[in-house]
């Protein structure tokens, strides 16, 4: 067979012209979208990642133009109609047809539940090219306009949105690991410790549950020597975002302020990890892509950012980003009915096919793997104070593991048994680590606080849902709710041994500062107080700020009104629950 070349000129301009702008949505116009707006959760420049892009954008450009090619005249409109269509069904869909998901983290989502979105996106898709190819012949001319046009504006929005992220995009070509930062990870010192591990969205009473476990219970309240686990412990915010800074500074979000405006402030503030360098600690962070951009806009020695394949080079890190944005792109771009086998319970399409082991996939592994590691290669060989400080995703979906902690193959339904297995069996990575620091003799005296940001979504055993009724106001205060307000806090002070002591005192994650503060004797103070002088029969109010979080949450400038809880007794006791104010963010 041989390729007709006797095409008029403008018929082949059209071929190229339509193929070029069906292959831009797909691997120029919706990545480009996604990478700017996820942009703190990429590390490979983006550059770097368009680069690999190009390789399938031109090779499936020319298989389009090869394939026109070999038709002509009535096959060659309809084929020509076709290509015009799709790119703008592309469009429709990455634009338009955008369906709430939730956020991919490996959560299941539940694909009957909204399976009228499947209906109407094949209805539009099969109607629109149904349509268009029985009346090729008078829409031939309008779709090609109309597919130049939309590339156009697309275009244009891309440049646009390329100089408006162009310091950021222009960041992400600087590593934001500090230079030997893993090296320095594994640096512990001689003189004084602080280790500090946010594990994040590890639910208090999940940790009950494994350290009253009667069969391992004994085991980990043994290991755990010298710490006391305050039960009641009280969090902020159903999300790390806004947690991290209460965390670190005692600081509440109220939408008086921008995030973003809020986050600078904070972080470049007054904060725990500020106070300790400024008070001649050296400061070390290590964390996923995200959290480390928000915590180096402080005072910091090293930084490492712990990526999900981070033991690989840059090179197969910038494979597994291009691989990554792919299967969102495909994702965003495909009618609801296809979306499930792309998502592929968490394994997704082509991150499966370039992955060749589990920690390349999973947070759960990678974080894991950088305790082991940091466990294996432990020094202590610096003289000065170190203040260590890890945000790690081991025990946040997810869920990857069996209950005898191997890979399940893909992600789990999240409920009691698996994030229960998972939040133990990366509990085994920490005492690995804490027993490590017994053997070289920097335990005993070491300040450690191991706590959680949020909880992990699942009903408290101890909670009922209510109603909070004020006035004319009423809340429905559901287990979901509960879950989140009850993160994880337990405290080893220096010099503390004996097993594991459990505390009801009520205690919030926004005395992390100030006991920190009060322990190491910095001059800096916080709002909060030291958790080791509040008595288990206080009665103490607390408060939670609760709104409703979206996937681009992070990135927008205000939340949805906060609700503010005030809880004046025991956290899991629905009766002492009751509304505060609620911060709107301002008119627009």
């Amino acid at each position: 067979m041989q390729v007709h070349v006797d095409k008029k000129p403008q018929m082949v301009l059209n071929l190229l012209v339509l193929s070029v702008i069906l292959t831009a949505h797909v691997f120029l116009f919706v990545p480009f979208t996604l990478y700017t707006g996820n942009i703190e959760e990429f590390t490979a420049p983006a550059w770097s990642i368009l680069r690999l892009i190009c390789i399938p954008a031109l090779a499936i450009t020319a298989l389009l133009v090869i394939i026109g090619g070999f038709m002509k005249g009535v096959s060659y409109r309809r084929y020509i109609v076709l290509i015009a269509t799709a790119g703008i069904l592309f469009w429709v869909q990455g634009y338009l047809l955008v369906w709430e998901y939730g956020l991919l983290d490996g959560s299941n989502i539940d694909w009957e539940r909204a399976g009228w979105r499947g209906w109407v996106d094949l209805g539009i898709w099969s109607g629109v090219i149904i349509l268009t190819q029985f009346k090729y012949k008078s829409m031939e001319k309008p779709l090609i306009n109309l597919a130049i046009a939309i590339f156009s504006l697309q275009l244009l929005m891309l440049t646009i949105t390329g100089i408006r992220n162009l310091e950021e995009l222009a960041a992400r070509a600087e590593s934001v690991s500090t230079p030997d930062a893993l090296v320095e990870m594994h640096r512990f010192s001689s003189v004084n410790n602080v280790l500090h591990i946010i594990l994040d969205g590890f639910q208090s009473d999940v940790f009950r549950e494994i350290v009253t476990d009667r069969n391992e219970g004994m085991f980990f309240q043994s290991a755990l020597d010298g710490f006391i686990y305050f039960e009641e412990n009280m969090g902020v915010y159903p999300s790390t975002y806004l947690s991290l800074p209460a965390i670190l500074s005692g600081e509440i979000y109220r939408n008086d302020i921008s995030k973003k405006e809020f986050i600078k402030n904070t972080f470049g503030g007054n904060t725990i990890l500020n106070s300790a360098y400024k008070a001649g600690y050296e400061v070390d962070l290590a964390s996923a892509p995200f959290m480390i951009n928000l915590l180096t806009k402080g005072n910091y020695t090293n930084s490492y950012v712990v990526l999900k394949n981070f033991h690989v080079t840059n090179r197969v890190n910038t494979l597994h980003e291009f691989a990554r944005l792919l299967d969102l792109t495909l994702f965003r771009l495909s009618p609801h009915f296809l979306k499930k086998h792309v998502y592929n319970r968490q394994r997704w399409v082509i991150q499966n096919l370039f992955a060749d082991a589990e920690s390349l996939q999973f947070y759960y592994f990678s974080h894991n793997v950088f305790l082991n590691d940091l466990r294996r290669e432990m020094k202590v060989d610096r003289h000065v104070p170190v203040y260590k400080f890890f945000h790690l995703m081991n025990t946040h979906a997810p869920m990857v593991v069996d209950r005898n902690c191997r890979y399940a193959g893909g992600s789990l339904p999240r409920n009691r048994l698996t994030v229960t297995s998972q939040s133990r069996c990366s509990l085994y990575y920490v005492i690995a680590l804490l027993d490590k620091m017994k053997e070289v003799g920097i335990y005993d005296e070491a300040l450690i606080i191991i706590m959680a940001d949020h909880g992990a979504h699942l009903p408290p055993y101890r909670f009922k849902p209510q109603k909070i009724i004020d006035n004319d106001i009423v809340f429905q205060v559901d287990p979901w709710i509960a879950a989140m307000v009850t993160p994880l806090m337990m405290i080893k002070a220096p010099g503390a041994s004996g097993n594991l002591k459990i505390s009801a005192a009520p205690t919030s994650v926004t005395d992390t500062a100030a006991t920190i503060s009060s322990i190491l004797g910095l001059d800096a103070k916080f709002n909060g107080r030291t958790v080791m002088e509040i008595s288990e029969t206080e009665q103490r109010e607390r408060r939670h700020y609760y709104y409703q979080w979206k996937p681009d949450d992070n990135y927008t400038d205000y939340t949805d009104p906060i609700q503010e809880f005030i809880v004046n007794g025991s956290v899991y006791d629905n009766a002492t629950w009751r509304l505060g104010r609620e911060f709107p963010p301002p008119p627009e």
